[in-house]
Formats: structure tokens, sequence, C-alpha cells
């Protein structure tokens, strides 16, 4: 974005995230969309593959109740939940980002629940071979088994989550990037930070301040580890719900995404005409009828502005 919005350059209590960036309205539009397209290639490495794996049931977590609720409590400000809406609190992101820090692959046990298995997740049918409309069959849910990982992979795992200095066969990268910290000390660090300013500023614990004073706390604290707690809270907001967020598909529903459609898809071939069908709930060659073009609010368009100003395009005044 471009260099005035980045949440360092303003004074604490001016900082314009979650005011700005991660608010609903930009969820709502789409735009959002494009970060679950990333998210195969950022932290939850994505579904595919046909070996098929049972992940182990584990129960353990890696924060402690108490940083559970710092971050459900965080997660709930960054994307809050609205009369009309719901929020991260009700997609549980935070369960998303704790087991992000929970499961780590090893040699050992290559699995983890890193990469979902496929093809199809049984939430749509297969379509009748003869009419081409949706049949009563569907596939089994193949998403909830998890699939191995390479041996580059665990590794490119295990420094992400524990840091190049706990991983051995790290040192070589690094050598050339300098070491990485990983993402189990930054948010056993961080949250510790959040708790530490919600003290300093107001005698209390984060989580029982008033959503005011939450936000003046997440001002205050270190801009990276802010940005990091931002791309987590989204992620999990949006992420499919095997990967502990996105409880009930809420985030899908709020941005209108309908997740996988497969094996059904939207234009169905129909063996008895010999053409394709289109969805009369979602077609593909005209708007759904339910799509509502009334525009985008005022801190939406502001938001965009200045996304169209950082990626180089036309000035909008």
């Amino acid at each position: 974005m471009d260099e005035g919005w980045h949440p360092s350059s303003f004074p604490p209590g001016q900082r314009p995230w979650p005011r700005l960036l991660t608010r609903r309205q930009v969820l709502r539009w789409g735009l959002a969309g494009g970060a679950v397209a990333l998210l195969p290639g950022r932290v939850l490495l994505g579904c595919g593959g046909t070996v098929k794996v049972s992940s182990p049931s584990a129960t353990a977590s890696f924060l402690s109740d108490a940083e559970r609720q710092i971050l459900r409590a965080v997660t709930a400000r960054i994307i809050p939940t609205d009369v009309d809406a719901p929020g991260a609190a009700d997609a549980d992101a935070a369960e998303y980002i704790n087991r992000l820090l929970t499961f780590v692959p090893s040699d050992t046990d290559p699995v983890g629940e890193v990469f979902a298995g496929g093809p199809f997740s049984g939430r749509n049918p297969f379509p009748d071979p003869t009419t081409g409309t949706p049949s009563n069959v569907a596939p089994a849910d193949d998403f909830v088994h998890f699939i191995p990982l390479t041996q580059r992979q665990i590794l490119s795992w295990r420094v992400q989550v524990l840091g190049s200095a706990a991983v051995s066969g790290a040192d070589f990268n690094a050598a050339v990037l300098g070491p990485t910290v990983g993402l189990r000390d930054r948010y056993r660090d961080g949250l510790a930070s959040i708790q530490s300013t919600s003290r300093q500023m107001f005698s209390a614990d984060f989580v029982a301040l008033t959503a005011e004073q939450q936000d003046a706390v997440l001002a205050a604290i270190d801009a990276d580890f802010f940005t990091l707690l931002t791309e987590h809270t989204i992620e999990g907001t949006l992420c499919d719900p095997v990967y502990g967020g996105n409880k009930d598909r809420v985030g899908w529903t709020m941005i209108g995404y309908d997740g996988d459609s497969q094996p059904l898809g939207y234009s169905i071939f129909d063996a008895t005409t010999m053409a394709y069908n289109e969805r009369p709930d979602k077609p593909t060659s005209t708007a759904n009828p339910d799509e509502d073009f009334s525009g985008v609010d005022a801190i939406t368009d502001q938001f965009l502005r200045g996304l169209v100003r950082a990626v180089g395009g036309p000035h909008f005044p």
C-alpha cells in the first residue's frame, strides 16, 4: 500500500488498522477473496493431491487458555462482529492461528495439518449423468485427510513455525538471509506484549477492556506483529473450514463465496440435449440473481484508491 497507510507511520491511536485495512466492507466487496487464492502459498499450503493419509487427532494446544483468550479478542477487533454480519470471532480465526502454531510435521510424522487431501470436500453432489441436474449422490469428504510433506516442505515448515535456530539443517538459510524468528516465538512474545501494554495503559487485562481501549492498545504494539495478526486473522476467517477457521463457512458467506463447487460445477452437461445448462442460482453468463450492485461505502472506496496507487495504477483524485 502507499507509504502513508503503513501503521508504523501513524502516531499511536491514529493507525488506520483495523479501522480501514480489514474493514468488513472490503471483505464483502470481494477483495479479500484474493486472500483466499493466496492462502496455499502462504501459511496453509492448500488442497490437492490424491494420496490420502489421515491426520492424527491431536488435542494439544501450543497457546495457553489465557493466550487464546487474548488472541480471540484481538481477532474480534481486526474483523469485528456487526449487527448484520459475523466477524473473525464467529469464524473462529483464533483457532486457525492456534492450529498453525500447534501442528509441526517432522520426519517421523510428515503429515501435520498442512496439505488437505482431495479432490472433493463432499459439499456438492455429483451431477446427474443424464440430465445434468444435481444428483442425490455426493462424494466423500477427502479434505479431512491430510497428505504427507516432502523433506524440503517439512524443513521449510519447521523453520517458519519454530525458527531457524531450533531446526537442524536451517543454518544455510540463516547464513544468507539471517536467522528466522519462528511464528511460535513471535506469537508468544507478541501476545505477552499486548497484555503488558494493556496493563500499562489501562491497568487491566486486554480481554477486560472496552472495544475502544483494545483498539488503542493494538495501535501501540509492534507494527510488524500487528501486520502478522491481521494477515492471519483474514486467512483464518476465509480459509477452508478443515484448517480450523471459517466456522460454519461464515467467512465465505460474508464475501459471497461458495467455496469449492466441484464435482457439481456451475455449467452442467446434459447428455439428453448434448448441451451445457447454467445453474439458475449461479449462472455463468449473467449476474447472480441475488447480486448486489449498490456500490461500496466511503471507507472501502478510500482503501481501493490507496491500493490502486500502491500498485502503480492510474491516479485517482
